[in-house]
C-alpha cells in the first residue's frame, strides 16, 4: 500500500469513491460538480490537502485535510475529514495508514493534534480506539437559509435578528439574487 498526494488524473476515481460514500445519505441524489470537485484540491487556492491510499496501483482511500488554530488550546492541529475505505479494501489498515500519513503530515507542518469525527457508530468506535470522543454538535446553514444570513450581512443587528431563517429554509432551493 502506497499513501500518497492526490494527482488531478485521480479526480475520475475520486468522485467515484464520493458517489459510493455519499449512499444512503440525504445528499446522495445532489448532483456534484466535475469542476468544483478539481478547483477545491487544485484550483487556484485549494481549500484542504488530499490525500490517497493506492493497492496495486488504484486508489481505494482517500481523506482530506488541513491546517488549523485552536484558540481554547491555543496550538495548531489538523482536521481530518471525508476519510474512505473502498468495501473491498476495508479491514486491511487502510484507514489507519491515512491517518497516520495526516498526522505525520500535520506534525511537520507544526500542528500537535488531530480533529475529526464520524457520522456513524462503528466509525466513532474504530475512532476511539486511540482518540478522545464527546459529545458534539455539528450544525450546517445552507440552501437558502444561507443566502438569508449572507443578505442580513451587514445589517443592524436588530434587524438580523428578526431575520433569522427558519433552520427548513435550509433544505430549500436557493431563489435568484
Amino acid at each position: 500500500m502506497e499513501v500518497r498526494d492526490a494527482r488531478e488524473s485521480d479526480l475520475p476515481v475520486i468522485a467515484e469513491m464520493i458517489a459510493d460514500f455519499v449512499k444512503g445519505h440525504i445528499a446522495e441524489t445532489h448532483a456534484r460538480s466535475p469542476e468544483n470537485l478539481r478547483e477545491a484540491y487544485f484550483g487556484e487556492t485549494p481549500v484542504a490537502h488530499l490525500l490517497v491510499a493506492t493497492r496495486e496501483g488504484r486508489v481505494v482511500g482517500m481523506v482530506q485535510w488541513h491546517r488549523f488554530y485552536d484558540a481554547f488550546w491555543s496550538m495548531f492541529g489538523v482536521q481530518g475529514e471525508w476519510l474512505y475505505v473502498r468495501r473491498e479494501a476495508r479491514g486491511v489498515a487502510v484507514a489507519a495508514a491515512l491517518i497516520a500519513e495526516v498526522c505525520a503530515r500535520g506534525r511537520r507542518a507544526g500542528a500537535s493534534f488531530l480533529r475529526g469525527g464520524a457520522l456513524t457508530d462503528d466509525v466513532a468506535h474504530l475512532y476511539e480506539r486511540c482518540a478522545l470522543g464527546g459529545p458534539s454538535y455539528e450544525c450546517h446553514v445552507s440552501g437558502e437559509a444561507f443566502q438569508v444570513l449572507a443578505d442580513l450581512g451587514g445589517k443592524p443587528v436588530r434587524e438580523i435578528v428578526r431575520g433569522l431563517p427558519d433552520h427548513e429554509l435550509g433544505r430549500a432551493p436557493v431563489r435568484p439574487r
